[in-house]
């Protein structure tokens, strides 16, 4: 074989095989890439059929394609295109129609369908289109004429699964959810496990909230077709919603990959199922990715949550600020929050918290719509001013965050709030005749006091939350003990009941010696008001035995047991008649 026929032969088997190829895909390879939102490659092999194989039949399935990624002028264009092949296309003519229903203009739009529906009324492709056309688009659709025309699209042809979709998506439109899913369930009929269908199903059960069920058909669409991309979608706002956040991002991803969509609506999608995830550099990179390409503020809250988490204060506030700016109407409380945080992230001062980014988080707060959230943001910034030693402002803002939600205040919650008050009384000096503001003493020991009693107040409902809790008593013991004169309380047992309690508990601990500086307080302070007030000595005698064993150098104990002299000369506060010192 001389080289020029060789040549010929190559250039005749390789047509073939072009030929071959071309062929092997259909449009209904095309209409299942459509199903699974693989887009890109369903305009590919849609116009290379258009291109390949010209007939009145390409050009409409082209234009469908166009139809469902929302280019109506080239829709417009592969119909008319088909028409000019074939003058007798109803269904290229469906086409025009479904393009004019897409713009509003239904009068046009039901002339075209009149005239295809008399012309081919027994053609089923035609009238499922007709039908199908009257479900694409949320302004303009029919759901009645849609199931009429579906219905009789089935009559013709009951293998029509496509049809049976069709007028699923009328039923949902009216929100005949039951009946929806017969209808397709009537489709996995016509054509056993067909994604779609079951991918269709999970949507109304996810709708309807029963995710159990909502899982189990996107999983049956994914086990029929593993690049179905649309189950991976749709898990992931169903992982979303059970707040299981990296599920729901690695399906997004999987939605991502499967579909090859640059949508950067749908990649703006997946930075914030990275967000929830806490994979912020995985945001930022999506971000990044679609940044110039989607006109959308939101990306700058994104930008802005996404550079706070990765350390980038300077960054972070920069990209809230102009979101704040640019879209105010679209502000939620987190926004101010984020911006907040940012400021005080960039504190070096030791102090924790920056007043400017304190004053935007419980903004805020104030702007949440949940108080069980706005209350837990409170009761953040009440740390941080704890944290600071900032202990009137921290019990402030601990109180306020009580009372926007007090149903689900903690027990820690009150705890600290306790605290805070009884450290800002421990910050009053009530003054002496020696200083200055003497004539003040009596309003800042009444002050005093009242911060004390407060306090009191709210260790009382720790113990009430956590009756079994020794430290809550011992709380309610200091409390009372720093509120009123030492010796009166050792002399009227006002914190007696609740340092016994503490004893109680702490000794019926597995491990006792963990409160052993609390002990110390208690049997001292138990056994002075038995030896003083209740003259009970055989009680006090007890006291001081449990005393010695958790403090054996304690001198008061060995001097009431007759265990060490005492001093000729005993200093001021330690006799055996005194009470301990407040604590």
């Amino acid at each position: 074989m001389n080289r020029n026929m060789r040549m010929k032969v190559v250039a005749l088997v390789f047509g073939l095989l072009a030929f071959v190829n071309l062929h092997a895909q259909t449009t209904q390879d095309g209409l299942a890439l459509i199903h699974g939102e693989r887009y890109t490659e369903a305009g590919d092999l849609f116009k290379k059929l258009a291109e390949g194989s010209p007939s009145a039949d390409n050009q409409y399935y082209l234009g469908y394609y166009y139809i469902k990624t929302n280019q109506l002028d080239e829709a417009q264009k592969a119909f008319e295109k088909g028409l000019q092949i074939d003058d007798k296309s109803y269904l290229n003519q469906v086409g025009v129609g479904t393009v004019a229903l897409a713009k509003g203009e239904r009068a046009k739009a039901k002339e075209l369908f009149d005239e295809a529906e008399k012309k081919k009324k027994k053609d089923a492709e035609v009238l499922f289109r007709i039908g199908e056309a009257y479900t694409l688009f949320e302004k303009q659709n029919d759901p009645a004429e849609a199931i009429r025309l579906l219905d009789e699209a089935i009559k013709r042809d009951k293998n029509l699964a496509d049809a049976y979709l069709a007028k699923g998506d009328a039923l949902m439109l009216r929100n005949e959810g039951g009946a929806a899913v017969t209808a397709y369930e009537y489709a996995l009929t016509a054509k056993p496990n067909y994604p779609a269908a079951h991918n269709a199903i999970g949507q109304i059960y996810l709708r309807g909230k029963n995710y159990n069920l909502a899982l189990e058909n996107y999983k049956k669409a994914i086990d029929a077709d593993a690049n179905f991309a649309p189950a991976y979608k749709d898990l992931a706002e169903l992982y979303f919603w059970a707040q299981k956040f990296k599920q729901a991002a690695e399906n997004f991803d999987l939605y991502i990959q499967k579909s090859g969509t640059t949508d950067p609506e749908m990649k703006l999608r997946a930075a914030q199922f990275a967000f929830t995830a806490d994979d912020y550099a995985k945001s930022l990179q999506l971000l990044e990715e679609i940044k110039g390409k989607i006109n959308n503020p939101i990306t700058l809250r994104m930008y802005g949550w996404s550079y706070f988490k990765t350390n980038e204060a300077d960054k972070a506030i920069q990209s809230l600020t102009e979101f704040i700016k640019v879209a105010p109407e679209k502000i939620i409380g987190d926004d101010y929050k984020y911006l907040g945080r940012a400021y005080n992230q960039k504190v070096t001062d030791g102090k924790g918290y920056d007043s400017t980014g304190v004053s935007y988080i419980l903004k805020g707060a104030d702007m949440d719509t949940s108080k069980t959230e706005a209350a837990e943001t409170y009761k953040e910034v009440a740390a941080l001013y704890y944290a600071a030693k900032d202990f009137p402002n921290a019990a402030k803002t601990y109180e306020k965050g009580i009372q926007l939600d007090t149903a689900k205040a903690s027990a820690n919650d009150y705890y600290y709030t306790g605290l805070a008050n009884f450290q800002s009384a421990q910050t009053y000096i009530i003054p002496t005749a020696a200083d200055s503001n003497f004539a003040d003493s009596a309003k800042i020991a009444t002050i005093k006091k009242g911060l004390y009693l407060k306090a009191d107040s709210i260790f009382a409902i720790v113990t009430q939350k956590l009756p079994d809790w020794p430290y809550g008593y011992y709380w309610r013991a200091s409390t009372l003990y720093n509120a009123y004169d030492r010796q009166e309380n050792v002399d009227k047992g006002i914190s007696a009941p609740y340092y016994l309690k503490l004893t109680e508990l702490a000794e019926k601990d597995p491990d006792p010696s963990k409160y052993k500086s609390y002990l110390k307080l208690a049997y001292s302070y138990l056994a002075f008001h038995a030896q003083t007030t209740l003259n009970d000595q055989a009680k006090a005698k007890e006291y001081w035995e449990k005393l010695l064993k958790v403090d054996p150098d304690n001198a008061s104990a060995k001097e009431a047991l007759g265990l060490a002299v005492a001093p000729t000369e005993p200093a001021a506060g330690k006799t055996a008649t005194t009470a301990p010192k407040k604590k």
